[in-house]
């Protein structure tokens, strides 16, 4: 009788990695050719379609990964990548001494997991295959069940000894192991022993989702705070010593409650968000101030369009400029302002 080969199966970020490598691929495109951030507009449609469910997870992906035409060399692209990022590859998988009966199994595109899976020499690899020219997905998103039916197909007589996941999306593949890993930072626990209360169960759920983008939910934190001190500060204007009625009154509020916006959310994305090190504070204001007139004029020239041009309601108009400034206001932020080793 033949003998069952053994494997561990590995998820990948927020297991392996710290944080969610398509993400960082996005925002280390970005700061390559600021281009990108066109193709990442277009693809709001899709995300929007996708959200209501009238499109496939594969169909938003391949919108998103659009902008890797702009990448010709898609091997050095990733390979300077992987130099910038490869440190955020978690402690207690660089100290396993082998990885030869490893398998990385991971919703991430395969192209850029390659070269981590090739550097630890891992029995195998299984990812969403996304084209690396045209950032189309082929075949289904690797994830959830997807994961069991590709890796049972290709091993079709082989046992997974132990499940290596920070989400329970995994659970499917936890099931058919010997052993359930949950990964949390750095730390290792059993699957099924790893039962808290339900307030603890969902507190670390929702501070799993936090830790992986840590920088992108402070930031949307901050905006809404940021919103707060905006309106209240519009209201305590119009409510005691301007009179809204009158047009310039009214713009007097609005300029009042941006400036106190924009100190606010300065300050707030210095040391919450970016966290930010730098001592050449003026310059960093400027650029902070400016990014915002920027992004001003971002907004007024939507509503334009969307309002004027093509008549449509002025709620869902600024609804969608709101969108778009938001992901400007942190794109400006992170790549120009707060800049890291600034």
């Amino acid at each position: 009788m033949a003998l069952r080969m053994k494997y561990d199966l590995y998820d990948f970020d927020g297991t392996i990695y710290d944080g969610d490598s398509g993400v960082d691929l996005v925002l280390f495109a970005i700061k390559k050719k600021p281009k990108v951030i066109i193709y990442l507009l277009k693809s709001l449609k899709a995300v929007i379609l996708y959200l209501l469910k009238l499109i496939s997870k594969e169909e938003v992906k391949s919108s998103i990964f659009s902008f890797l035409k702009e990448f010709p060399d898609t091997d050095e692209f990733v390979h300077e990548f992987w130099q910038t990022h490869e440190h955020k590859i978690k402690t207690f998988w660089k100290k396993k001494k082998t990885h030869r009966k490893d398998v990385i199994i991971s919703a991430s595109g395969y192209f850029w997991l390659k070269p981590i899976a090739d550097k630890y020499n891992v029995k195998d690899l299984f990812a969403t295959d996304i084209d690396p020219k045209t950032g189309i997905v082929h075949g289904d998103n690797c994830h959830g069940e997807e994961k069991v039916r590709l890796f049972f197909d290709k091993y079709p007589d082989a046992e997974i000894m132990k499940m290596y996941t920070d989400s329970i999306n995994d659970l499917p593949l936890i099931e058919k192991a010997k052993e359930g890993i949950l990964v949390k930072r750095n730390k290792l626990y059993d699957y099924y022993k790893y039962k808290p209360n339900i307030i603890v169960r969902f507190w670390r759920f929702g501070w799993g989702i936090y830790h992986k983008n840590e920088e992108l939910w402070n930031y949307l934190i901050v905006g809404l705070l940021t919103t707060v001190v905006s309106l209240a500060t519009y209201f305590i204007c119009t409510e005691t010593f301007l009179d809204p009625r009158n047009d310039l009154q009214l713009q007097i509020a609005n300029i009042i409650s941006w400036i106190f916006a924009v100190a606010f959310a300065y300050i707030t994305n210095r040391v919450y968000v970016f966290k930010s090190k730098s001592k050449e504070y003026f310059k960093e204001i400027s650029s902070f101030v400016g990014a915002r007139i920027l992004s001003l004029l971002m907004d007024m020239f939507t509503m334009f369009i969307i309002v004027s041009v093509l008549h449509f309601n002025d709620k869902i108009g600024k609804l969608f400029s709101q969108v778009v400034v938001t992901i400007a206001n942190y794109i400006l932020s992170k790549l120009f302002v707060f800049k890291k080793g600034s």
